[in-house]
C-alpha cells in the first residue's frame, strides 16, 4: 500500500506522524508481515520532508519491533502493534524494547525479550516509606515545584549513593532525571547536534538508537571483543570520520554482557582526550556489579557525561536517574533535563533519597543480586546454555550461537516454541549484519520456574537442527 496515504497530519507530516500512521496500519492489517516499505529517501522525496524525518521514524519503529532493516534488501514489515501504543513525542522511557515485546506476548507465554527486572519482595517497605512521608509534610513532597536539576537534598543522596559506585561527584554536578533513558536524552542533546555522528558499541543498547534516531544523529558502530569497545578500532574510527561524542556502557553492556578492565576504560578516556570528544558513559546495567574498577568519568570527569537509575535495584516503576556532567556543561544539562520530560518526580525522588539514607537501597540491591545468582544457577545448570556470557550480577545473558545456528532462524525456533527474544538486528548499527547470537533477559519471567522451563525449551532446541520459519522439533 502507497504509506504516503497513511498519515493525517494535513500538511507535511512529522516524524511522530509516521510512526503512529505505520503503527495504526499495522494494526489494522493493512501493512503485513513481510511488506516492504520504501527507502528513507524515496519517501521523503514524496512526502516532501527531510530524510532525517523518516529515518528517526524508521528507527523508532526498528526499536519497537515493528519493522526490521536488512542489508542489501530494504526495511521489511515484522510484528503487529497494539493501537495506541505508538506515535509519542518521543521514545517509551518505559524501555524502546517494550514494543517488540507485546506483538511477541501475544503468540509466546514465555518473556526472554521484554528488559525488567523483579519488583524486591521486602513487605511492607513502601508502606513503611509512605506513612513516613505523610508524617514529615506529604502535601510537600507532592506538590510544590523542584528545580530543573532537583532538589538539593535529593542530590546529595544521590551523590552519597554514586560514591559507593566507585564516583565521587559534588552534587552541585548532578542533574536528576526520570530514569537513565532520559539522562541519555538530556546528555545528547546538549553535547551534539543534529546530523552529526556519535560512536558507540558497534551492537548497541536499542534505547540509545532510539533516543539516537530521536533526536537525528547518526551512529557509527565500533567493533568490540570480550572486553567491549576496541580502542584500536574506535582510534582508527575517529581518524576516518568526523565523530563528535562517544557513548560507552563498560559494565554489563546490552547486549554482549561485556565489562571493560580498567586498562581499556583508560584506553578510551585517552582517545577522547587525544581527539576533544566527550564520553557519555551508561552504568545503568551496571549498578549491581561488584567490581572495582573506577567509571570513565573518575578518569576524565572534565569531558564525561556519566548516566545511572535505581530501576534495576527498586523496580522498574523507580523512575529516579541522574546525569553528572563536567562542571562547565551542568547548565546545559539542566536545560536538557528541561526541555524533555523535565524534572523527576518529587515523590519518587523523595521515596529513592529515604531508601538511599537508611539503606534500604542496600537491601533491595542485595536481593536482587541474590536473585539473579539463583537464575544465573539455572542457566549454568544446562550444558548448552552455560557458554553463555552471564556478566556480573546482569539481568541478561548472551549466548554465541553453535553452529549451523543463525540468530533469526534460532529466534524463529523459539517463538514456535512460546518463547519471546529480541531480534538480534534491534542491537546492530548501521549495516551491520547481526551476529550468530542472541541476548536472553533471564530477570523477565516472573518466577524461576517460568524461567526454568523456558530455558529448557532452548536447550532443546539447541540441540535440534534448524528448519524452515522455526518449524524445529522439541
Amino acid at each position: 500500500m502507497q504509506i504516503e496515504n497513511l498519515t493525517q497530519s494535513g500538511g507535511k507530516p512529522r516524524s511522530r506522524d509516521l510512526v503512529r500512521g505505520i503503527a495504526e496500519a499495522i494494526a489494522r492489517g493493512r501493512l503485513k508481515p513481510g511488506e516492504r516499505l520504501p527507502p528513507q529517501r524515496d519517501l521523503a522525496h514524496s512526502l516532501g520532508i527531510a530524510v532525517g524525518t523518516v529515518g528517526r521514524a524508521y528507527a523508532e519503529l526498528e526499536s519497537a519491533g515493528l519493522i526490521a532493516a536488512h542489508v542489501g534488501r530494504g526495511t521489511f514489515v515484522v510484528g503487529h502493534a497494539s493501537r495506541g501504543g505508538t506515535g509519542g513525542s518521543m521514545p517509551d522511557t518505559a524501555g524502546a524494547e517494550a514494543g517488540s515485546a507485546e506483538s511477541e506476548q501475544a503468540r509466546c507465554e514465555i518473556d526472554l525479550l521484554t528488559y525488567r527486572v523483579p519488583i524486591p519482595e521486602l513487605p511492607d517497605l513502601m508502606a513503611e516509606t509512605l506513612h513516613e512521608i505523610a508524617d514529615d509534610g506529604g502535601e510537600r513532597h507532592l506538590l510544590d515545584t523542584s528545580p530543573a536539576e532537583g532538589d538539593a537534598r535529593h542530590r546529595a543522596a544521590m551523590s552519597a549513593w554514586l560514591k559507593g559506585h566507585g564516583l565521587t561527584v559534588d552534587p552541585a554536578s548532578i542533574v536528576l532525571t526520570n530514569g537513565g533513558q532520559h539522562a541519555a536524552v538530556a546528555a545528547i542533546s546538549t553535547i551534539t547536534h543534529p546530523g552529526e555522528t556519535i560512536a558507540t558499541e558497534e551492537l548497541t543498547d536499542p534505547r540509545m538508537k532510539a533516543v539516537a534516531g530521536y533526536l537525528d544523529r547518526r551512529l557509527a558502530g565500533v567493533p568490540c571483543d570480550g572486553d567491549g569497545m576496541i580502542p584500536e578500532a574506535l582510534e582508527a574510527l575517529c581518524r576516518k570520520r568526523r565523530i563528535a561524542a562517544i557513548y560507552c556502557t563498560p559494565r554489563n553492556q546490552n547486549p554482549m554482557n561485556t565489562t571493560m578492565p580498567a586498562a581499556r576504560r583508560i584506553a578510551i578516556a585517552d582517545i577522547a582526550e587525544t581527539h576533544d570528544l566527550p564520553i557519555v558513559e551508561s552504568d545503568i546495567y551496571g549498578t549491581l556489579c561488584s567490581d572495582e574498577d573506577v567509571p570513565i568519568a573518575a578518569i576524565a570527569p572534565h569531558r564525561t557525561h556519566f548516566l545511572s537509575s535505581l530501576g534495576r535495584i527498586a523496580g522498574p516503576g523507580m523512575k529516579v536517574g541522574c546525569l553528572v556532567s563536567p562542571p562547565a556543561h551542568v547548565v546545559l544539562s539542566r536545560q536538557g533535563v528541561g526541555m524533555s520530560t523535565g524534572t523527576v518526580t518529587r515523590l519518587s525522588a523523595e521515596i529513592a533519597t529515604r531508601w538511599i539514607m537508611n539503606g534500604r537501597i542496600g537491601e533491595l540491591a542485595e536481593w536482587q543480586r541474590t536473585d539473579i545468582r539463583r537464575r544465573v544457577a539455572l542457566v549454568q545448570g544446562l550444558p548448552m546454555l552455560r557458554n553463555a556470557r552471564t556478566g556480573d550480577m546482569s539481568a541478561h545473558i548472551w549466548l554465541t550461537l553453535p553452529h549451523p545456528w543463525r540468530s533469526e532462524e534460532f529466534i524463529d525456533g523459539a517463538t514456535a516454541h512460546g518463547i519471546a527474544i529480541s531480534p538480534t538486528h534491534n542491537f546492530a548499527v548501521g549495516r551491520l549484519n547481526a551476529p550468530h547470537a542472541v541476548r536472553l533477559v533471564i530477570s523477565a519471567p516472573r518466577t524461576h520456574g517460568e524461567l526454568q522451563s523456558g530455558l529448557s525449551r532452548l536447550e532443546r532446541l539447541l540441540r535440534t537442527q534448524p528448519r524452515p520459519h522455526g518449524a524445529t522439533a522439541a
